[in-house]
């Protein structure tokens, strides 16, 4: 194969190929659902380098360049020693696929450090020291990592003091709402997880999730041996409840961990401060926010067995990237919450709970068929990609259950969706699994039950997502009578009103906000206090509804119960024929 041959094989872009004259691609390191990753070199100075380039047919999806570009820009502004340095973004003009070039570090993985050989207690305060000092200069930066794990820690030379932080492909801003998730594609290993992290205290993912996982990688690092926090969604959950049984734990550092590990974020210490913990000082030490009576142990964990293993060479950082195997879970963090809906039915049968998709005319699975069962598909069979997302299109969770598929690849999903609990999403991730051969990240915004009806409103009629008015916001986290702005944008010459869901369910239409602007409607609303009494995150739906003319369902002059309003909204738009579209978008009042 030539230099500067822009060949994509089997095996990715081809040895020699050459991205905007700048990098030359050396081999590849990793592949996935995604992307790929390789190691390449600067062209002028030979200065290696580790490229994460998005796959042909993930290029035009808007939610996988999203989660591109919040890498990108999250390394942009991370200027630190102990954090992966950030080259370029851009998209190459003959391959048009999107790239990031970053710093390419030769290691091993903390996990490869030490399942040779643990650390000492001197090795591990040095480790401690370095990794806090970058994440406090990440979040310094409103960035959370949120997949602090051994894997995503590389150890150049063996020398812990070099250590360097990766993967902040999951990365996000703390200006941006967090949502429950499910599905091996959650941020964060489970084994490594915050309790806010899988649904506990409110959910709120902060910096204070870091410190927590920061935690748990230490005890792996001292002891050799993994606490055991993995399991099933009820598992993940009621480790997290109390504090972990710290018996292995050297007794003059095992105040530090007893701090990180503290279920409730509020009671854990900052990075700065873990930065700057020192043995010596430790007994004087008092986090803010620390109990008087500490949380008694849980029961004794069963630790995990140490594998056997040799040294593995980390090739690059980027190996273990948002776009390796797996890595589609990165987008937890980006929700659009932008569906289409049609008062037209779905054209194909929706599947139940725990069915695999039926076989179309043009071929696809039988409902005794999995993906494992076909093998090697004939050239005019739909790529998995596609059976995937026909899968989740097709599924029906049953009531206040809404799901829309946001990056698809043949190994990896990303779905976002609404409901009042976990356990229709649950169904969804065993179901998914089996007949795609893979699981999903499923990312669930939790709705209350008389919000329900609106859910439920988007999942009766699905449409084609390219017709829905796009809803921005200010922010995704409002404080009682604070402002809320935004804009509504692809209405084209239709009628839009905007809705409010509050979590009593009462639909107010609030178009008399919606102010006209050059290609879009902006809108400033004041958001009252709740006194629902649901605690510190009060769940609003803010939904874009666009007709082709005016429907005075959606015009009520006054609050109207959710399932009464949106049930005349479907009457008359099935009465005259008529197709809407609509989007909606998540907001929490903070209390």
């Amino acid at each position: 194969m030539k230099p500067n041959d822009p060949f994509q094989s089997n095996h990715g872009v081809g040895v020699g190929t050459r991205l905007n004259g700048i990098y030359e691609i050396d081999h590849m390191i990793g592949a996935g659902g995604m992307g790929e990753v390789y190691k390449g070199h600067e062209i002028q100075t030979g200065t290696a380098v580790a490229i994460k380039m998005l796959l042909p047919d993930m290029a035009s999806n808007e939610a996988a360049l999203a989660l591109f570009r919040r890498e990108a820009s999250a390394l942009h502004y991370l200027m630190h020693d102990a954090i992966v340095r950030y080259f370029v973004f851009t998209v190459e003009p003959v391959l048009q696929r999107p790239y990031l070039a970053m710093e390419y570090v030769d290691g091993r993985s903390l996990a490869d450090v030490v399942n040779e050989e643990p650390l000492t207690l001197e090795a591990l305060l040095c480790l401690t020291k370095r990794v806090a000092s970058g994440l406090k200069a990440a979040h310094e930066r409103g960035i959370i990592h949120r997949d602090v794990s051994p894997d995503n820690i590389i150890i150049p030379r063996s020398d812990v003091a070099r250590a360097k932080i990766i993967d902040f492909g999951i990365a996000r801003s703390t200006q941006l709402a967090d949502a429950t998730i499910i599905g091996s594609g959650f941020a964060g290993k489970h084994n490594y997880v915050s309790p806010e992290q899988i649904g506990l205290y409110s959910g709120d993912v902060t910096a204070q999730s870091d410190v927590y996982s920061l935690g748990l990688v230490l005890f792996f690092a001292l002891t050799g041996q993994k606490l055991d926090m993995g399991g099933t969604q009820f598992q993940l959950v009621e480790k997290r409840r109390r504090l972990p049984d710290l018996g292995a734990i050297d007794a003059r550092i095992r105040p530090l961990f007893e701090q990180m590990l503290q279920p409730d974020p509020k009671d854990r210490p900052t990075m700065a401060q873990i930065e700057n913990w020192d043995i010596g000082t430790a007994p004087k030490i008092i986090w803010p926010g620390q109990l008087e009576h500490p949380s008694k142990p849980a029961a004794p964990s069963q630790l995990t067995p140490k594998p056997k293993r040799g040294w593995v060479r980390y090739a690059a950082l980027a190996a273990v990237g948002l776009l390796v195997v797996g890595s589609c879970s990165a987008a937890y963090y980006y929700f659009i919450w932008n569906a289409t809906i049609a008062v037209a039915p779905p054209p194909i049968p929706a599947l139940k709970q725990g069915q695999t998709a039926s076989r179309p005319p043009d071929g696809g699975l039988t409902s005794k068929e999995t993906s494992k069962d076909i093998g090697v598909k004939p050239p005019d069979s739909p790529a998995q990609s596609d059976l995937a997302r026909r899968f989740l299109q097709q599924y029906d969770g049953g009531d206040c259950f809404f799901i829309m598929p946001v990056a698809v690849g043949s190994s990896a999903a990303v779905v976002e969706g609404f409901g009042a609990s976990t356990t229709a999403f649950e169904a969804l991730d065993r179901s998914f699994k089996k007949s795609q051969g893979f699981e999903a990240s499923i990312g669930i915004r939790l709705v209350t039950p008389p919000q329900c009806p609106a859910i439920t409103f988007l999942n009766k009629v699905r449409g084609d997502v390219a017709r829905a008015p796009r809803i921005s916001l200010g922010s995704v986290k409002i404080r009682p009578n604070e402002t809320l702005t935004g804009n509504v944008e692809n209405f084209a010459n239709r009628v839009v009103e905007l809705l409010l869901v509050s979590e009593d369910g009462q639909v107010q239409n609030l178009s008399y906000y919606l102010r006209p602007g050059t290609d879009a409607l902006s809108f400033s609303i004041e958001m009252k206090r709740s006194e629902s009494g649901l605690g510190s995150n009060v769940p609003q739906l803010i939904m874009a509804v666009a007709t082709p003319r005016v429907l005075d369902s959606l015009r009520q002059p006054r609050p109207t119960p959710a399932d009464q309003f949106f049930l005349q909204v479907l009457s008359e738009a099935q009465r005259t024929n008529l197709n809407i579209n609509a989007s909606a978008r998540y907001v929490t009042i903070q209390k």
